[in-house]
């Protein structure tokens, strides 16, 4: 029985073939038949174990991967039939998000882009033609008439009510202000900028014992200077808890707000601009204080400020005054975006649409901005956070890096740059005006960080200024704080001003002396021949007047007064009678008493 099976098993598998012998003439051609046989059955397995294969899930890779490999390849062979497909993959980095940036620059026919070419005129000054160029002519347009005029009307209301609290309210140091003693004030806390004695104790700036300034006691008494620092007020107290309700700043809104208005007007920027924080130091009671601790001062009001990054010209800015308060003046769609897009948008309205850069910090940098910025016509220039989602890892701080390496990735609108300054740490910089990896051969690196080196300090170096020539006081009232710190940008930006029109560069302490002159002088003039004064002080007054001694305004009184009386200097046993006078207090006194005076001594 096996011997059949065995049997007809044998005769399916190979054709029926007749006995033969090996000299017969037909046997070629049976070997040729049968080895042809063979090659067609061993086509047919081969085939057919392919198709098995095929459809055997077990012997087949993943179905996602492979449509993955062959969408790619067919890309591969449809777009760059020359490139090939491992090359393809390794031309990019890929941040968390899959955000995308190519390892090549792209190509430029052009030597400088257009969203690089400013727009307008740059570094250039707005002041009329007939505007005087003298330094109280131009710190007078930027702190004009209107804000002393508010300061005045409020600030004499004030004195009012404070006069009620004595019994004696026609005292000298209460009497209303005016236009002419608040510049002088106003004079005194430049000059004590200067002498960098904006904190030293009044007692001492008004000393008579000769350590004191003589400056100081010419223009006004310890008292009335000490009133009106108490006294001093920007806006209407029976309307600020209305305006409070929109607008936190209410008490010194309207003379900041001013202030930055003639500043935008008065000067053209360059094309490089820094937007940053300064803190004014303060450590009263306000719900304005904030704390930054790698700033000197640590507590006190934030100012988000927009500057020349050349010359470090106050052009914008706003106090930070809480949650919301960067989107104010923003449209509801600009509110969407985040809190430092929305600083940024804010600071840069005055210059949208005139191709500047903006240079920041990484607490400013984000995608986001960068894309808004562009559609505003503005390029960015700016650290980046190491944590954005859209950063490659490859960017990363890395032990494997060279110190002094450098790895560029680039969109159609953005460049990033990571850069290694020492083992284990890495620089990240975002750039929308440059497209290109150059490198410096000297200082080894990236064009991106040293012009983000040069551009960076607007805002700090603008603060710094104020620092070294402040006038602030120590206070506990907020609103006087910010009164300081407009006073110290509108001395520096005047002085930026006036160096534009001289052929020399002048020194800013020497600026400033020029300016608080020009304020005190008016006031001194009319003190000079107030017969009430000590005759000490007004020949002080008169001696540091020098060539600004104003003689024929002063009406000087007679020598003679016709009736004879008796010399107050002489004793009274004497009884000298006489006809003559003083001409400083105009009491009687005799020609053995008296020295005579020349016409310029008197």
């Amino acid at each position: 029985m096996a011997e059949n099976i065995k049997a007809s098993c044998s005769s399916a598998k190979q054709p029926q073939r007749k006995k033969m012998r090996l000299d017969d003439r037909s046997f070629e051609d049976e070997i040729t038949s049968l080895l042809l046989a063979l090659d067609q059955s061993d086509d047919e397995v081969d085939i057919e174990n392919c198709l098995v294969s095929e459809a055997d899930p077990t012997n087949c890779h993943d179905s996602d991967s492979g449509e993955e490999v062959n969408d790619l390849e067919d890309a591969v062979d449809s777009d760059n039939s020359d490139t090939p497909l491992s090359e393809l993959r390794t031309n990019y980095y890929y941040g968390k998000n899959r955000y995308e940036w190519t390892k090549t620059p792209p190509s430029t026919r052009v030597r400088i882009s257009q969203h690089n070419i400013i727009s307008v005129r740059t570094s250039s000054s707005n002041l009329s033609a007939d505007c005087e160029k003298d330094p109280f002519s131009i710190w007078n347009k930027l702190f004009d008439d209107e804000m002393l005029h508010q300061i005045l009307t409020w600030t004499n209301a004030k004195i009012y009510i404070y006069k009620t609290k004595f019994a004696r309210s026609n005292r000298p140091e209460l009497n209303d202000l005016d236009l002419v003693e608040l510049k002088a004030f106003i004079g005194l806390l430049f000059y004590s900028a200067v002498l960098k004695s904006n904190h030293e104790d009044t007692s001492y700036l008004f000393a008579l014992d000769g350590t004191g300034c003589e400056i100081f006691r010419c223009t006004m008494s310890e008292t009335r200077f000490l009133i009106l620092l108490l006294c001093l007020r920007f806006d209407d107290p029976n309307e600020r808890d209305e305006k409070k309700k929109t607008d936190k700043l209410a008490a010194i809104s309207p003379i900041f707000n001013k202030f930055v208005s003639s500043s935008q007007q008065l000067y053209e920027l360059s094309e490089c601009v820094t937007v940053d924080e300064m803190l004014v130091k303060f450590r009263g009671r306000s719900h304005l204080i904030s704390y930054m601790p790698k700033k000197p001062g640590k507590y006190g009001l934030v100012i988000r400020a927009l500057c020349d990054a050349k010359n470090f010209y106050f052009y914008n800015g706003y106090v930070y005054s809480g949650k919301d308060s960067d989107g104010i003046g923003l449209t509801v769609e600009e509110k969407k975006f985040l809190v430092p897009t929305q600083c940024v948008l804010r600071l840069t309205k005055p210059i949208q649409g005139s191709n500047r850069n903006v240079t920041a910090d990484n607490w400013f940098s984000s995608i986001e901005l960068v894309d808004e910025l562009a559609k505003r016509k503005l390029t960015y220039v700016g650290t980046v956070k190491k944590n954005k989602r859209e950063i490659p890892i490859e960017f990363q701080p890395n032990k494997r890096r060279e110190v002094a390496s450098t790895l560029f990735g680039f969109t159609n609108q953005k460049t990033l740059c990571s850069w290694v300054p020492k083992k284990n740490r890495a620089v990240i910089l975002i750039s929308s005006m440059h497209h290109d990896d150059q490198v410096d051969q000297n200082t080894i690196k990236p064009e991106i960080i040293l012009y983000y080196n040069s551009t960076k300090g607007g805002v700090d170096e603008a603060d710094k200024k104020c620092s070294i020539y402040s006038c602030s006081r120590r206070t506990r009232r907020w609103t006087m704080v910010l009164l300081f710190r407009v006073l110290d940008l509108s001395g520096m930006n005047a002085y930026i001003l006036y160096n534009m029109y001289q052929s020399k560069e002048v020194e800013r302490g020497d600026f400033l002396k020029e300016l608080a002159r020009s304020l005190v002088v008016p006031h001194m003039q009319r003190r000079v021949v107030n017969t009430k004064l000590p005759r000490e002080l007004r020949s002080t007054i008169a001696r540091i007047l020098g060539k600004d001694m104003v003689t024929e305004d002063v009406q000087t009184p007679p020598v003679s007064q016709g009736t004879r009386r008796a010399c107050r200097i002489c004793p009274t046993k004497k009884h000298r009678m006489t006809i003559y006078v003083c001409v400083g207090c105009s009491k009687p006194v005799c020609l053995q008493c008296s020295r005579p005076l020349c016409a310029d001594c008197q």
